[in-house]
């Protein structure tokens, strides 16, 4: 006889993880999370876990307020720890054209009630004095970000769904989504079937494969990332802004020791997606950007270095809810560089049109795959500028 579960998600990183413990706390939790190895072993296992809710679009905003807000009182939601860590975000722009781009984010940002603010760059050389600021036009300071450790995140929810009565099962990779006359029926794993009424796709970037079969596919790009830590700075405090040069395409946080996760966003197509490997030729690029923005650290040295993979749609947005090419079929991809700090969001949303036919809290209905058909080119709508 085939095992059964009212859902089954595929996925064990944050999104997935997130997901199930929301569709727990609302009250289904005959749920079945299948992952393809461990508990967060994917893209959720190696970001760099910066959490800010500073976007040009409303749904960003609204996503990525609702994944502060979760993530800063992860404890008292979850009975678990997220490590999260309060620090202030300032991303800045190098050229005076993109100075309409800061204020409409400082403007949704203050309509969705958080304290931001437009700085100069006199005004960022008072804030994070360390920081070089004479090719910097303007900046955008907010207060509701932080930092979390993205694996204590998934395993935090995790943890709380089983709780709950959410059933997890690792090392078990889905290899098809079963349907039967445009119903979806369960998955195939380990050549054995689960059946269900709902799934849900989480893979991240092992989306598509469970998409193709079922005759779609999303745009998504699989881009590699290299992440590099530096040894701490005895005069730097270990307290600066989380900081984002939209232009530059580069960003980095402060370690609690003070050392330096620094991050060069190159459109490398990825390779491994299970272990990508670190590109040490690349270091030489990602140091260079440091020390430029931040001359004293060429006084320190590189500790600490990972790869991991980000999902990329062509408008930088998520794709999140049903399909219509099979009923009971959910979509939760393409985070698009920022899924940890949205999987709360994610996980909420998804709960809600799971259990009541649409999202109650965030309004997703532009998030859907259909956006992508027709040949209609996507504008960016995510944190990087084109």
């Amino acid at each position: 006889m085939s095992e059964r579960a009212e859902a089954i998600i595929v996925g064990g990183g944050v999104i997935g993880t997130s997901i199930a413990f929301h569709l727990a706390q609302r009250g289904l939790t005959d749920v079945l999370l299948l992952e393809r190895s461990h508990l967060a072993s994917g893209s959720t296992g190696r970001s760099v876990g910066i959490v800010e809710t500073t976007y040009g679009t409303r749904v960003n905003v609204a996503l990525a307020k609702r994944g502060y807000d979760e993530l800063s009182h992860f404890p008292s939601i979850t009975g678990e720890s997220a490590d999260f860590h309060p620090r202030m975000y300032l991303e800045t722009i190098a050229e005076r054209r993109h100075l309409p781009y800061l204020e409409q984010a400082a403007s949704l940002g203050r309509d969705a009630g958080l304290h931001q603010t437009l700085v100069s760059p006199e005004d960022i050389r008072n804030l994070f004095p360390e920081l070089r600021v004479d090719d910097v036009a303007a900046g955008l300071v907010t207060q509701e970000a932080g930092f979390c450790d993205p694996h204590s995140v998934a395993t935090g929810y995790a943890a709380a769904a089983k709780r709950l009565g959410v059933r997890i099962r690792t090392n078990a990779a889905v290899e098809r989504v079963l349907v039967d006359r445009g119903e979806v029926t369960g998955v195939r794993a380990a050549a054995q079937e689960v059946r269900a009424p709902v799934v849900v796709n989480a893979a991240g970037p092992w989306c598509n494969e469970l998409n193709r079969p079922l005759g779609f596919e999303l745009p998504v790009d699989l881009w590699q990332r290299q992440i590099f830590v530096t040894t701490p700075h005895p005069e730097i405090p270990a307290d600066r802004p989380l900081y984002i040069d939209i232009t530059g395409r580069f960003y980095f946080r402060q370690e609690l020791d003070g050392g330096f996760v620094l991050g060069l966003v190159e459109d490398v197509a990825a390779r491994d997606l299970a272990s990508p490997e670190t590109d040490w030729e690349f270091k030489a690029k990602a140091v260079a950007a440091a020390v430029h923005r931040v001359p004293m650290l060429a006084e320190t040295s590189i500790a600490n270095a990972w790869s991991g993979i980000v999902t990329f749609t062509p408008d930088q947005l998520p794709v999140l809810g049903p399909v219509r090419e099979a009923k009971g079929f959910y979509l939760a991809n393409g985070m698009s560089g920022y899924g940890v700090m949205i999987s709360p969001a994610v996980g909420l949303a998804l709960a809600e049109t799971i259990l009541d036919g649409g999202s109650r809290t965030i309004d997703i209905s532009g998030l859907g795959y259909e956006r992508f058909r027709g040949g209609r080119p996507a504008r960016d709508a995510g944190l990087w500028l084109s």
